[in-house]
């Protein structure tokens, strides 16, 4: 079984991911696992708005602050499917650091795994939390609390995740 420890693999967070960690009230968790990578893009895009969830993780004294070479930046545009300015630079640091990113966005997702990077969302670290038991509920209310606060789930997607859910809690 997976154990919570310092990590020391940079992992590069998008916005989405952390706002929707946030208001579950899991950001404090990623401490545990992820060496929390920020860049120049998703940091601004935190702050823009004060007091709003996900807003917090900046000032975080854990969390890590870099701005992707241009090269990278240049070379993540020139490639399809066209993304947003935080995840492209996600994407920039990931290819630079050669390390997780965390993204939401599906164009987003296909364009990171286009370059070869490994690739999770806020499923994927939900999953995880749950699976080592740190949630503070159950799976099944953190989905509903996710798509209340505006996070799209096909019904499918959510059927795999609650299964994946299942199947953890079976093997213990």
């Amino acid at each position: 079984m997976e154990r919570p420890g310092p990590s020391e693999e940079q992992t590069v967070f998008d916005t989405s991911s952390l706002v929707f960690l946030d208001l579950l009230g899991y950001v404090p968790l990623l401490r545990g696992f992820y060496r929390v990578v920020l860049p120049e893009a998703v940091s601004e895009e935190l702050s823009a708005r004060p007091g709003a969830p996900g807003s917090g993780v900046i000032s975080l004294d854990w969390v890590e602050h870099r701005a992707p070479d241009a090269r990278s930046v240049r070379r993540v545009r020139q490639e399809p499917p066209a993304v947003g300015r935080g995840e492209t630079e996600v994407i920039a640091l990931g290819i630079e650091f050669s390390c997780p990113v965390v993204l939401d966005d599906r164009k987003a997702r296909l364009r990171a795994r286009r370059a070869g990077l490994e690739i999770t969302g806020t499923l994927g670290i939900l999953l995880r939390l749950h699976r080592l038991g740190l949630a503070s509920r159950g799976l099944e209310e953190d989905l509903r609390l996710l798509e209340e606060t505006g996070m799209r789930i096909s019904p499918e997607l959510r059927r795999m995740v609650l299964d994946a859910g299942t199947r953890e809690q079976e093997g213990r």
